[in-house]
């Protein structure tokens, strides 16, 4: 095979694309002609020698940067998508709206007191325990303690769907009485969403049932239901009056 013919097939024969017959003669060739061996020895290795310039590598890191940055973005809208859905299907986003919602109000008195231990804690101090007529240890109530009535309203909310979650805030109006005493009056503050039940959900066969109280019930004191585009403020003071049992 003439040397012409060879350095014209040796790109095909780096490449791997020459027939095995033509593969024969060439290795034929190259092993008696040095000259058509060093045009090989210098195609075969051209490739490893290949150095590009900065100019020809910062495009292409500017690009691969590019790339790189659309992946991380994808993967953090996707994140958020997800975090989402989770948020509005399990966890709550939209209050739940006036007509699916229904409430019954329970009020009571009940006596209450709080006792000092009698022994100090490791600190010195003494601890000091809250007794209601609720506790299996209000009686007998002893000597010497300022037995409270207080008055207590407690809420029992029914969802028209198969599960919700709830929400709260509560803030405080201090005040001084008329008769000098330091007091609180609270206002507290409610959502309630319709969710889905998640799987660990542990609250039994009425996850769409919530139950609020508040203990401390004053003139003054309001609940304020955050329905979905509405709110509705009660008065708990009127609240507890009307449905004390006497």
């Amino acid at each position: 095979m003439k040397c012409n013919i060879v350095k014209d097939l040796l790109p095909l024969y780096c490449d791997k694309l020459t027939s095995q017959d033509s593969n024969e003669e060439i290795e034929k060739h190259l092993h008696e002609c040095e000259e058509c061996n060093a045009v090989y020895e210098s195609m075969n290795n051209k490739e490893d020698n290949i150095k590009l310039s900065d100019t020809d590598v910062k495009p292409l890191k500017k690009v691969k940067k590019r790339t790189a940055l659309k992946i991380i973005a994808a993967i953090l809208g996707t994140a958020a998508v997800l975090f989402g859905v989770f948020m509005f299907v399990f966890w709550g986003v939209i209050p739940i709206s006036s007509d699916k919602l229904h409430y019954t109000v329970e009020a009571k008195e009940f006596k209450s007191y709080i006792v000092k231990n009698d022994a100090p804690n490791e600190a010195g101090g003494y601890e000091c325990e809250y007794r209601s007529e609720f506790n299996d240890n209000f009686y007998p109530i002893p000597d010497g303690v300022d037995v409270k009535t207080e008055k207590m309203i407690n809420f029992e909310f029914y969802g028209d769907c198969s599960c919700i979650n709830e929400r709260g805030d509560s803030k405080y109006e201090y005040i001084v009485t008329d008769e000098g005493i330091n007091d609180i009056i609270g206002h507290y503050h409610i959502w309630i969403y319709p969710v889905m039940k998640l799987p660990f959900d542990e609250r039994g066969k009425h996850p769409n049932q919530y139950s609020w109280g508040a203990n401390d019930v004053k003139e003054g004191s309001t609940l304020t239901i955050h329905y979905l585009g509405k709110n509705e403020t009660l008065d708990l003071w009127e609240l507890y009056q009307e449905n004390v049992e006497k």
